[in-house]
């Protein structure tokens, strides 16, 4: 799979909305998938985005969501799915948001 993007994001737990830091990757396939850390050997999960995903929130429009502190509102990122779930992330910066 050719890959297009890779990098550090932190993610909230579904459960106990913790913030846990991932290393992350997209493939050109639309598969988000995201790590342990960088090694990319131990797979926490994966988002299918082409065909899962119904509607991406960020920055302001994440209005649920605290921020992990020291992180500012605008590196916020909510991917809703189609069964109705979210996930929730959390750039380094503004620009790694976009």
């Amino acid at each position: 799979m050719a890959l297009v993007k890779s990098g550090w994001l932190w993610r909230q737990s579904s459960i106990l909305r913790r913030w846990k830091r991932n290393w992350f990757v997209l493939y050109l396939d639309g598969s988000l998938v995201y790590y342990h850390d960088e090694t990319q050997r131990d797979m926490d999960g994966r988002i299918h985005i082409k065909y899962s995903c119904r509607d991406v929130r960020i920055g302001r429009e994440c209005k649920d969501v605290q921020p992990p502190e020291g992180r500012s509102r605008e590196c916020l990122l909510t991917v809703v799915l189609r069964d109705g779930s979210k996930t929730t992330l959390c750039a380094e910066s503004q620009d790694d948001a976009v």
